[in-house]
């Protein structure tokens, strides 16, 4: 009759047996089956066994990341059991501490697309249950996506072969020495099948020398590496032994009056084996209410191709005993444990206007409109003065008032986000996106619309008898002032500017790799949706302007009229602010390495330009005003090579009308009022 059954050691197998013996109550013992389907005691009632299971290194794997402090944890498993149970079992040791699962993958052929979800979780600590058949394939991905190395820790079963490296398998693209590079450093799980202690066993013997006298019986030297069950099985009959003595003493009856279908003394001896608890030959021998014995597990490190073991932990009080030192673990990442994610700080480098460059401009700009407000004040001071008179002092007023408010623009060019709060500056954005139009129309206009007076009476017959007064040059200039509000007026309203935030990342040095840092240029820029559509049509409208502006200074190059106009030195003026618009406004949207250098340029140039025309237009009044000896007999006219008193293009009837310069009063103040026909009513209407 047969009263227990010991095997077998493969969990197929075994469960097959399993299901039969159950139907005649019998118990069996098996050293080597590991399924977690045996868990299921209404299903198999009467497996125990001495063997652990696989999945319980979830448990050391668990204590581990707890005893490192890691929070993010990513998972890999095979697509079938026993890896779903590991990753389970690792699940519910999450759920009672304080790290979690941020990703668990599945490999089925393929590893590449698992890991690169992990990748781009930006976990670091990746626990791993598969067979030998794909853990090449895995470490060939590892290294393909770079993740290996200081900054990874693998966790993955220490049971493939030794040198599992350097076996060649189809489908695997890397080669030995990769593959070693990439799993270098990964700790291993392995129950463990053989103790380690020098203490005798309930047997009488020591583990070693238990060992010893296996190796003779089995022909090879038996190890604590070795993966044999002999001390597994050792360790059941024992086991099955002593439960079988204890269930007789507690049905007070002998092993031979046991039937098949004997439910009760199944029963008793299932329960007699739950109470055993002795040192064996794999370690202490102590069985779970599913019916398999906690093991030790050995946590073994993979040192240059080779598992050393590192550690062992006790699955029943989870405490793990390490053989090396802590910090030799580390040994790939600088003696510190790797951390769980990124913890790269991202370091923003704003590019910013240095001060030294903003005060210098400031101090500039600042010295530019006191000498605007100075010219400004003269000319309202002397606006009755013959020089000043016949140069359009309104007008002059104007183009000053333009060139202040240019001055104004270029200090609110470098304003940035180091000055002042991300509201301040969209409100200084929304402001300088007005005053720079609007300060190019009233300065440049202003010279616009003096210049094209000089053309049109002097030069367009259809207008020589017909008097031009300042309100209509005002006119001109509001013109141009609609057309600035045409465009800016629309761009506030449907497309309005707002702040942007755009990056450049910094090549890492050694010491931002050390200090876990890396960074970036920031650039806060103005902008809108459609800005370069906006700008376009403003820079397209004033093209239009300034080339026109052009036209009409060539054609009146050679008229000078000293003292009766200034359209000399307007026609200068314009050229300069050509000059400017086409120096400036490429190097507005030139690319350079530093937010200064292209602040320092550009408002470098409009300082100069703005200058330049500010003096062009007021100094030589200025200097006629004020020089000590001046001469007042300056009505006479030239025209370029003209013969005196011609005007080119005028009629003989018009020619007779302009007095030569030696005609001309000599008398302060004099009326000028001879110049008829072509210049008629000048000395009312000031050109």
């Amino acid at each position: 009759m047969l009263v227990a059954f010991i095997g077998p050691v493969q969990s197929p197998v075994a469960e097959v047996i399993a299901q039969v013996l159950k139907r005649r109550n019998v118990i069996q013992m098996s050293p080597g089956a590991t399924s977690t389907i045996f868990e299921d005691r209404i299903k198999y009632p009467y497996v125990y066994r001495t063997s652990s299971l696989w999945s319980e290194s979830s448990i050391a794997e668990a204590e581990i990341i707890r005893t490192f402090g890691w929070r993010k944890i990513a998972t890999l498993q095979g697509d079938i059991e026993p890896h779903g149970a590991l990753i389970r079992m690792l699940q519910r040791e999450a759920s009672t501490s304080n790290f979690s699962l941020v990703i668990s993958e599945t490999i089925r052929d393929d590893p590449m697309e698992a890991l690169q979800h992990i990748k781009n979780k930006e976990a670091r600590i990746i626990v791993a249950s598969f067979f030998e058949d794909k853990v090449r394939k895995v470490f060939c991905s590892a290294f393909q996506l770079g993740m290996y190395g200081a900054d990874y820790v693998w966790m993955i079963p220490g049971y493939f072969a030794d040198d599992w490296q350097s076996v060649k398998q189809d489908g695997v693209s890397c080669s030995a020495e990769d593959l070693k590079m990439a799993s270098e450093g990964y700790f291993g799980f392995t129950p463990a099948l053989h103790a380690i202690g020098k203490d005798k066993g309930r047997c009488g013997k020591t583990p070693e020398e238990f060992r010893s006298e296996m190796s003779k019986v089995l022909g090879y030297n038996v190890t604590l590496n070795d993966p044999d069950l002999t001390s597994s099985a050792y360790d059941g009959v024992w086991a099955l032994a002593l439960a079988l003595q204890d269930a007789e003493h507690a049905l007070n009856r002998s092993l031979v009056s046991f039937r098949y279908g004997d439910e009760e003394f199944a029963k008793v001896v299932g329960e007699m084996i739950l109470k055993q608890e002795f040192a064996g030959m794999k370690g202490a021998i102590k069985f779970a209410e599913t019916g398999h014995v906690f093991a030790n597990s050995l946590i073994k490190q993979n040192v240059g191709g080779k598992e050393i073991l590192v550690g062992t932990m006790d699955t029943h009080t989870k405490i793990i005993v390490w053989t090396v030192p802590t910090e030799s673990l580390w040994y790939y990442s600088g003696s510190k444990p790797p951390y769980d994610s990124d913890i790269t700080v991202t370091i923003d480098v704003l590019q910013a206007t240095p001060i030294s460059v903003m005060a210098t401009v400031s101090t500039l700009a600042g010295l530019g409109i006191i000498l605007a407000s100075l010219f400004l004040g003269f000319n309202v001071w002397y606006r009755k003065h013959k020089h000043v008179k016949m140069s359009s002092p309104k007008l002059n007023n104007i183009i000053a008032f333009g060139i202040m408010v240019a001055y104004v623009s270029v200090i609110l060019l470098g304003i940035d986000r180091s000055m002042v709060s991300r509201d301040a500056l969209l409100r200084v954005c929304k402001v300088r996106s007005w005053l720079i139009p609007i300060a190019f129309t009233l300065a440049f206009g202003g010279m616009f619309s003096k210049t094209w007076r000089v053309y049109s009476i002097v030069i367009a017959n259809k207008t020589k008898r017909k008097v031009i007064r300042d309100s209509f040059l005002f006119g001109i200039i509001g013109v141009m002032l609609l057309l600035d509000f045409l465009i800016l007026i629309p761009w506030q309203v449907i497309d309005p500017i707002h702040i942007e935030d755009k990056t450049q990342p910094v090549p890492q040095t050694e010491m931002d790799l050390a200090n876990f840092e890396k960074r970036q240029l920031l650039y806060v820029n103005c902008t809108s949706t459609n800005n370069t559509i906006w700008v376009a049509a403003l820079l397209i409208y004033k093209t239009f302007v300034v080339m026109f502006g052009v036209f009409l200074v060539w054609a009146t190059r050679n008229i000078n009229v000293p003292g009766l106009n200034d359209s000399y030195y307007v026609g200068l003026s314009i050229y300069n602010t050509v000059i400017c618009c086409v120096v400036a406004v490429p190097l507005s949207f030139l690319a350079v390495s530093s937010t200064g250098v292209t602040f320092a340029l550009v408002s470098g140039f409009l300082l100069l330009c703005i200058t330049a025309s500010l003096c062009l237009l007021f100094f030589p009044k200025v200097n006629t005003v004020y020089r000590k000896h001046a001469v007042d007999d300056v009505s006479g006219i030239r025209f370029g090579a003209s013969a005196p008193g011609v005007i080119p293009g005028a009629t003989a009837r018009d020619r007779e009308t302009v007095p030569s310069s030696s005609q001309t009063t000599n008398t302060k103040g004099a009326d000028v009022s001879p110049l008829k026909g072509c210049t008629s009513g000048i000395n009312t209407v000031a050109i």
